[in-house]
């Protein structure tokens, strides 16, 4: 080791601290660790206090070297004055590493016989031939410990843990002993009183009394209770103080929400103009979280007024249960038509998909083209969904996808005898920090014995915000013998958009829309392009379009306002 220390004539000033010789983080590290760099702009600074530091920074540098597995390295110094006060310097030869010989790692006790222990050991990051790290050894250490604690090994305690380091021959042994003594299992579950019974709390726990002990599984039954709608705060806490007798008791928290929820709000769209919708739940018809919501939504084409029973976690495999009842009135560019209803449905969770089941009684009135009838059905269907996406309110990777089937046959209660299939799917994709792909898609098709009968809310209509832009909300599809729309037997529809946010949350976009609704696919299919703006505002995109169609000449440039997430 060679130590350099030149005369100091500065007195007052800054000191300039350099470590080389090493890589830049580990340079920076050391840099960070020397008390001559955290007392660099002290008001103490003098030529002797200096000196002192740079010192120090000498023996340092040794001591922290050998937590990187280097206890035999060279460190060459300079300390000397220059113009803002001090530049001290030192170069590091690291020289020789030490590596680890022999890890020895030993669990005994039940935690033997765990498969998560086993799995631990098997990968376990310490490895013989390893370069020695004192801080990769500690958290070695941690991650057994942690383990051991997240799987209920309350009274386990390292029974030997220590490194033995032999620096001339540039070998150390590692040696690890674990005694996790007994696993503890779950004892009683203790609830505040709330306003949803017992029976409904066991639905929503992931354990039971005499399970063995898990964090996840604590952290789940934390989440389900979160989850469920009914409390704005929850606690569940191991009191692992008062374990005994190999159990430990779990103690809840419950913080519930207000009883009845009110909501009101205010939007608008291209397709339907101004919008008002008001809302009101009551969270808790009973004991066992049944709930009612009624819905009020008011447009320039659409309106409708609707109520809903929900009795959520029905079972295992079903997550709900519900009634539903619904009026609904519409009056678009094509059809006029007044509808109630009135079903039941349930949903689910299969292989990843949201199932969806539903019954539905349909009474319509309804007038299009030269059509003008009332149909009752009763409709069974079915349907699927699925979205993923990295974030919902702007995302930048992620899709969603649904499949529907329903129908009605005249020998059940139905005017008319049909079956209806509707796929629908959106793919979002980035390119690069600032761009993005958005394409969707929508296909479906209709078999029904006589089309004047069907009602038009299950005909196919195109055009529109989500449709085609460039046309009217529904104003496309096949024509009757009076040369107005009357939609069609089947649906095909898609869109793809290059979308570039280059100023921030604005951005812009440009796209290009096509299909349309047929009877026959000889029908002619309906295109246009357009150009928007975009607004990335706290309530998710804001998407300003003008849409020209390019199929129909006579169209004039259209507006089209969308406000909300991408999925």
């Amino acid at each position: 080791m060679l130590l350099l220390s030149l005369p100091l004539r500065a007195e007052e000033g800054q000191i300039i601290v350099e470590v080389s010789g090493v890589d830049n983080d580990m340079a920076q590290t050391l840099k960070n660790g020397l008390t001559i760099e955290q007392q660099k702009n002290s008001e103490r600074l003098n030529p002797r206090y200096v000196e002192k530091l740079y010192q120090s920074g000498l023996e340092s540098l040794q001591q922290m070297l050998t937590v990187y597995g280097y206890y035999s390295p060279q460190i060459e110094g300079k300390l000397t004055s220059v113009e803002s006060g001090w530049k001290a310097s030192y170069q590091i030869e690291l020289g020789r590493p030490v590596k680890l010989q022999q890890v020895d790692l030993q669990i005994s006790g039940e935690a033997g016989d765990d498969p998560e222990f086993q799995k631990l050991i098997k990968d376990f990051p310490l490895k013989s031939e390893q370069q020695l790290n004192h801080q990769e050894y500690e958290s070695a250490k941690k991650s057994i410990l942690r383990l051991a604690a997240s799987r209920g090994y309350f009274d386990g305690k390292m029974t030997r843990s220590e490194v033995k380091v032999y620096p001339d021959k540039a070998i150390a042994n590692a040696y690890l002993y674990y005694d996790s003594g007994e696993r503890y299992h779950f004892g009683q579950i203790s609830y505040p009183d709330t306003v949803i019974g017992e029976r409904l709390l066991s639905k929503l726990e992931p354990l039971k009394p005499g399970d063995a002990y898990t964090d996840s599984d604590v952290l789940t039954m934390r989440n389900n209770l979160s989850n469920s709608g009914y409390f704005d705060a929850v606690s569940v806490r191991a009191e692992r103080e008062q374990r005994e007798n190999g159990q430990v008791p779990l103690t809840v928290s419950l913080n519930e929400k207000p009883k009845h929820l009110y909501t009101a709000g205010l939007g608008y769209g291209t397709d339907t103009g101004a919008r008002l919708a008001l809302g009101w739940e009551n969270r808790y018809i009973n004991d066992r979280g049944h709930r009612l919501t009624t819905d009020a939504r008011l447009s320039q084409v659409a309106n409708s007024l609707s109520a809903d029973y929900i009795m959520p976690f029905w079972s295992e495999t079903i997550n709900t249960v519900g009634f539903n009842t619904e009026y609904k009135q519409q009056d678009t560019d094509t059809s006029e038509s007044q509808s109630f209803a009135v079903g039941s449905y349930y949903k689910r969770q299969r292989f990843g998909w949201d199932e969806t089941g539903s019954l539905k009684l349909l009474q319509e009135d309804f007038d299009v083209s030269d059509d003008s009838e009332s149909a009752l059905l009763l409709i069974p269907g079915i349907a699927w969904s699925r979205t993923w996406a990295d974030n919902t309110l702007y995302t930048r990777h992620g899709g969603r996808l649904s499949l529907s089937l329903s129908g009605a046959s005249e020998a059940l209660l139905s005017d008319v005898t049909f079956g209806q299939v509707v796929l629908r799917g959106k793919y979002i994709r980035s390119i690069g920090e600032n761009s993005r792909i958005i394409t969707r898609a929508a296909v479906g098709a209709t078999e029904v014995n006589d089309f004047e009968q069907l009602p038009s809310s299950l005909r196919f209509f195109a055009g529109g915000d989500n449709s085609i832009r460039g046309f009217d909300y529904q104003s496309l599809g096949p024509e009757g013998d009076d040369g107005e729309v009357e939609g069609g037997r089947y649906l095909a529809v898609g869109s793809l958009e290059y979308e570039n946010m280059f100023l921030g949350d604005w951005g812009g976009a440009v796209f290009t829309d096509f299909g349309n609704a047929y009877n026959s696919f000889s029908d002619p299919i309906e295109y246009s392009v357009g150009v928007g703006v975009r607004w990335r505002s706290p309530v998710g995109l804001i998407r300003v379009d003008l849409a020209k169609a390019l199929s129909d000449t006579d169209e004039s440039i259209a507006l089209h306002i969308v406000i909300g997430p991408d999925l």
